[in-house]
């Protein structure tokens, strides 16, 4: 299998090369060896963090198995098989399984794991993989669909941890969420719609992906008549016991353009919120600077986390503003690359400094897709 490398090319510049050598360093080093614990079977678990995160957790593993496809395919699929033996009947993925073998089930995390699947496969295609997936996504699917739809929108419940936003204003008082339809939330529903039509292409069940497009497509006009505010520009959650939109503006709102379901209009008008320093540049944070309850070193209201970052700026690159991806990108990275001490959880998005969890696996994953995105890759 090709490394990394091979995927960018040869015209790394040195910080680059160092920088994803440390990412891909962090990932290997968080691995728990399958003898080491019986917990997780023949596989081998990606931690989110040695030090602060011991066990495997539901959205940070799909991120792994993402960045592992690039690396070694094997390890990438165990942590897909990981979710999916300990998937409970009726279809939900915990949140964590922890090492001594303890399971979350209160709550779950954001649907990423069909897109990692399938953008996986793409970098290493395994026809036989995705047949072990798909019925397990189809269970997955189907709770989303019974548990976490209203009839009209999705959305997350029990507390902002199953958001994966543990902390964010946007889920908490007066913004409860349960009557919040998040931006995210919604696009990430349309994207596992839209990689499952992908899978079921691939192992040839036409009808199934053809039914998994027209969801996909129903759901992104959704999100563009329900979740665009016309008076701000933006994509922005929306408070259906209130009907209203909630205040704040998060980088959530930036997902229709990564899913390609934003119009040119409304992608431009999000995009130009990325230019603007009261906005969400240099660092893109998850809540844009001038907001009040913006905190560049918090949790989730206000540091850069390098998933969201990754996210945004792709859809900007995809809807034609190249040249500010790439300025945004270089930013993030240049601020990794000078936080020498190791790959941090989160970063303050004013200062640069690391936060949080030490050899966060995430980031380290999503370093490799910035460094993509920046290559043009």
């Amino acid at each position: 299998m090709k490394d990394i490398f091979d995927y960018l090319g040869e015209d790394l510049d040195g910080a680059d090369k160092e920088l994803i050598d440390r990412a891909v360093a962090t990932l290997y080093g968080n691995i728990i060896p399958a003898c080491e614990s019986g917990v997780f079977g023949k596989n081998r678990g990606i931690m989110p963090s040695p030090s602060t995160y011991k066990g495997v957790w539901n959205w940070d593993s799909a991120f792994h198995l993402l960045a592992m496809s690039y690396l070694d395919k094997d390890i990438a699929q165990e942590q897909a098989k990981i979710m999916f033996e300990n998937m409970r009947e009726d279809g939900m993925l915990p949140d964590v399984i922890f090492n001594n073998g303890k399971k979350v089930f209160k709550f779950t995390k954001p649907p990423v794991y069909a897109s990692c699947i399938a953008e996986g496969d793409r970098i290493s295609p395994d026809t036989d993989f995705l047949n072990y997936c798909y019925p397990y996504l189809v269970r997955n699917l189907k709770w989303w669909e019974e548990c976490r739809y209203d009839g009209v929108l999705f959305g997350y419940k029990v507390n902002g941890m199953e958001s994966g936003w543990d902390d964010s204003v946007r889920f908490v008082f007066p913004n409860r969420i349960k009557n919040i339809y998040p931006v995210d939330c919604n696009c990430y529903m349309a994207d596992f719609y839209k990689s499952m039509s992908y899978i079921a292409q691939r192992l040839d069940k036409k009808e199934d992906a053809e039914y998994y497009d027209k969801k996909s497509d129903v759901l992104g006009q959704k999100i563009e008549d329900m979740l665009f505010d016309k008076e701000r520009g933006f994509y922005v959650d929306y408070d259906k016991k209130r009907k209203r939109f909630i205040k704040q503006k998060s980088i959530a709102g930036f997902m229709p353009l990564y899913i390609g379901a934003a119009t040119a209009e409304h992608a431009e008008s999000c995009i130009e919120y990325a230019r603007q320093k009261e906005g969400f540049y240099p660092l893109m944070p998850t809540l844009s600077y001038d907001d009040k309850s913006f905190k560049a070193n918090g949790y989730w209201n206000g540091p850069c986390w390098l998933n969201t970052a990754y996210f945004a700026l792709k859809g900007i690159y995809e809807y034609g503003a190249e040249e500010l991806a790439f300025d945004i990108c270089q930013n993030i990275l240049d601020m990794a690359s000078k936080e020498k001490q190791s790959i941090f959880e989160r970063y303050d998005s004013k200062t640069g400094k690391g936060l949080g969890a030490r050899d966060f696996g995430w980031s380290a994953s999503f370093i490799i897709l910035l460094e993509k995105l920046k290559y043009n890759k």
